[in-house]
């Protein structure tokens, strides 16, 4: 039961203390009826044998009573209703609050195991469950639950005869409960996954229309999406189909107990075992506690559903995030120590690397494709933790260091540029809203992307797409870098920030990541080794190991990998296409 509430609270279980505690109220005002029956079933026997009883006995204070309980039964219901919902929705919101807050010291390693599709099925469809369950099915299986055991007191008080006639169909619905919930349980996994199939679905293909588009495949394309929601409607059709009818079997069954207490009681009163007025009330006592029963039995089953979702949230919870509580107010030198790394165990993308990217300098990482130069700069902002080895500012492990302190402290432009489904402004500014509009400006013509900017129609209030899909590839990326030279970090990490530029934009951003060097650490991957021919520092990247370093200078005269690369770039520009095919110009 603890691992359950743990559950369902993520982890705060004084979250149900409140609405328990008011549906044990209600559960307790549920029994009036019960009550009021036996005294109005011995009132009306007792008024055709003698009428004077009800001035003689006081029957209208007794009346008076009833409806003072009747009242008290209503307001209670309400104080529950209104003690539960808002109380529920406000640690609901919490709740979800600390599920992004976790979701952020996460790895990305997580992002990478884990669907977006599953992750926004978590976040709407099982908190939905999850708020239903703490508002109402699990806190209101306990009142339900109290109303249940009190009312069956009665019943035993008044007859136990009559009431194990009743109850005696409950160990078999109790069978086919037990059954249904295991089957029901199997199912609603598979929905889940259905659905979370069905999601990631629909996102890549909503992602992906204008490749659908380009190559004419819209029509395969939307295959795959409808054979989801086949394969959920299939998923959702057997769901509710078996675990509907074994669920609505057991309901049956309960159901059966009453005729079947009837059949006794009728037997029992003419054999004069009992009164008219013991067998009348404890017949309506039976018809009252039914609806209750019934409840008892759906919230049970609903509860089940919510489990899996719980469980869904709560797997989220326990990963492992990013830990750290040091913090470095001025950074330094970043020092990779012996440091390995892996997305899939046993295929090292950085093996054993040492290398130092100096304060005041800019350092270019180069190297044939797949060789791990992105993945150094993902390491230093902390996406991913390293395997062995240690990375290091100022003798503070990265692995020690607070996440948040860190990437405040560093600005990325990576080769993916996101910008989001606001203006130009805001992508820009980013969070910064203390940046004023000279220094916004000036940012942007460092990036070189001021004068494209002013030719929009609504200038920098205008509204880009969704990722930045109404910009080109090189309006992007001028945009994220005048983003990274807004925030003004001590450490600058740059995923080819001039692959999509043209010659004349190349030449500016070069000069502004040139004008940002000056108190940073700049670390710049390259695959054009011209833009980085006057860097500081080089570090030739092949297969996850460092195989030279130095300046260009120092690199040519080695006659390595580097001086290969840079041979075949400048070999390269000599190659024309032409009608007739690919020609070299000698």
């Amino acid at each position: 039961m603890s691992e359950l509430i743990r559950k369902f609270t993520m982890g705060h279980p004084g979250q149900m203390v409140e609405p328990v505690i008011w549906h044990f109220l209600e559960g307790f005002t549920m029994t009036f009826p019960a009550v009021a029956v036996y005294f109005a079933i011995n009132l009306f026997i007792e008024y055709f044998n003698n009428p004077s009883v009800i001035f003689d006995k006081g029957y209208l204070n007794i009346a008076l009573w009833m409806i003072g309980f009747f009242v008290l039964q209503l307001v209670i219901s309400m104080l529950t209703f209104l003690r539960t919902f808002l109380p529920g929705a406000r640690n609901s919101a919490k709740n979800k609050k600390d599920f992004i807050q976790k979701i952020k010291r996460l790895p990305l390693g997580f992002f990478s195991k884990t669907r977006s599709g599953e992750l926004i099925n978590t976040f709407t469809g099982d908190f939905l469950a999850i708020e239903q369950s703490m508002v109402g099915t699990f806190t209101g299986l306990f009142g339900v639950v109290f109303s249940c055991v009190v009312t069956s007191f009665f019943m035993f008080w008044f007859n136990w005869k009559m009431a194990l006639a009743f109850y005696i169909t409950i160990p078999i619905s109790a069978l086919i409960i037990l059954i249904s919930l295991k089957v029901l349980g199997k199912l609603i996994v598979s929905s889940r996954e259905a659905k979370d199939d069905t999601a990631e679905a629909l996102n890549e293909y909503l992602s992906g229309m204008k490749i659908l588009r380009s190559y004419n495949q819209i029509g395969d394309g939307f295959s795959k999406l409808e054979g989801a929601y086949k394969h959920l409607r299939d998923i959702s059709i057997r769901s509710e189909s078996i675990g509907g009818s074994l669920l609505g079997f057991a309901l049956t069954f309960v159901r059966a107990g009453l005729p079947l207490m009837c059949f006794v009681g009728t037997y029992m009163l003419f054999g004069g075992e009992i009164g008219l007025t013991e067998f009348l009330s404890i017949i309506i006592i039976g018809t009252k506690i039914i609806s209750p029963l019934l409840t008892w039995i759906r919230y049970t089953a609903v509860l089940r559903m919510h489990y899996v979702s719980a469980t869904r949230i709560d797997k989220v919870m326990r990963e492992k995030e990013l830990t750290g509580d040091k913090i470095i107010k001025n950074m330094d030198d970043i020092e990779f120590k012996n440091v390995s790394f892996s997305y899939l165990k046993g295929k090292n993308v950085i093996d054993n690397i040492s290398c130092t990217f100096k304060k005041n300098s800019l350092t270019a990482i180069v190297g044939p494709s797949g060789g791990g130069k992105s993945t150094i700069l993902k390491l230093i902002a902390r996406f991913w933790d390293v395997d062995t080895g240690t990375i290091k500012i100022r003798g503070v492990s990265l692995n020690e260091m607070n996440v948040d302190i860190l990437l405040k402290n560093i600005s990325m432009v990576l080769q993916d540029v996101y910008l989001f489904h606001e203006t130009i402004r805001e992508n820009i500014i980013f969070g910064n809203e203390k940046v004023t509009e000279d220094d916004m400006i000036r940012a942007s013509k460092l990036a070189g992307c001021h004068e494209f900017i002013e030719k929009l129609p609504d200038g920098y209030e205008t509204v880009v797409g969704e990722g930045g899909s109404t910009l080109s590839g090189g309006e992007k990326q001028r945009i994220s870098i005048a983003r990274a030279i807004i925030k003004n970090a001590p450490i600058l990490l740059l995923d080819e920030p001039t692959s999509s530029l043209d010659a004349k934009n190349e030449v500016s951003v070069q000069k502004a990541i040139s004008n940002l060097v000056k108190d940073k650490t700049v670390i710049m991957i390259a695959h054009r080794l011209k833009t980085i021919k006057n860097a500081d520092h080089i570090i030739v990247l092949d297969k996850g190991k460092i195989v030279e370093e130095g300046n260009h200078k120092e690199l040519i005269i080695k006659e390595g990998l580097y001086h290969k690369l840079w041979n075949l770039q400048n070999k390269s520009k000599e190659w024309k296409i032409l009608s007739g095919g690919i020609t070299n110009e000698q």
